[in-house]
């Protein structure tokens, strides 16, 4: 892909876009991610436990036809956010040579940073711990949601600075 194909897959209104994706590094690998299932599966039993958790709470309380309207109303918040969440996932990770970038579908840059030896990794899950200057934050990147090298790769690059 060359640098006037990133510049047309760019965005019209430069204030939703990092000003570095649109003079990005062509040798700067980008993995692209799918929707993770498992990560959707894990998220949406744990709504259906809280769910269940204040349902059981209020019951007692109120009686049980009463305690469904704020069990729903929970939900729905609990459902907002799991929509929030969903919309703010990285849709493609870049590995500089000094750090990692997660950015969204119109490229913006959500996360940007260096590893940190805080970060962990599994067999089925990556916790990317990322510090850019003052700011920390966690990338989770499952293992469905790229190839099984691209996983590898990155579990690597944790285990590496885990060492520093």
């Amino acid at each position: 892909m060359t640098l006037i194909d990133d510049q047309a897959a760019a965005p019209d209104s430069p204030a939703s876009c990092d000003s570095s994706f649109l003079s990005r590094r062509v040798d700067v690998p980008r993995i692209m991610l799918r929707q993770s299932v498992a990560l959707h599966l894990v998220l949406a039993t744990a709504i259906g436990i809280a769910v269940a958790a204040v349902y059981t709470t209020l019951a007692p309380w109120l009686g049980a036809a009463r305690s469904v309207l704020p069990t729903l109303a929970f939900l729905a918040v609990c459902g907002l956010a799991a929509a929030a969440w969903r919309r703010k996932q990285p849709v493609f990770v870049e590995i500089g040579s000094d750090s990692i970038a997660a950015c969204s579908r119109d490229g913006a840059r959500i996360e940007r940073g260096r590893l940190t030896g805080a970060s962990q990794w599994g067999t089925s899950l990556l916790a990317l711990d990322l510090r850019g200057g003052k700011r920390r934050a966690t990338v989770l990147i499952a293992a469905d949601a790229l190839d099984s090298e691209a996983f590898r790769a990155l579990a690597v690059r944790a285990r590496c600075a885990a060492g520093r």
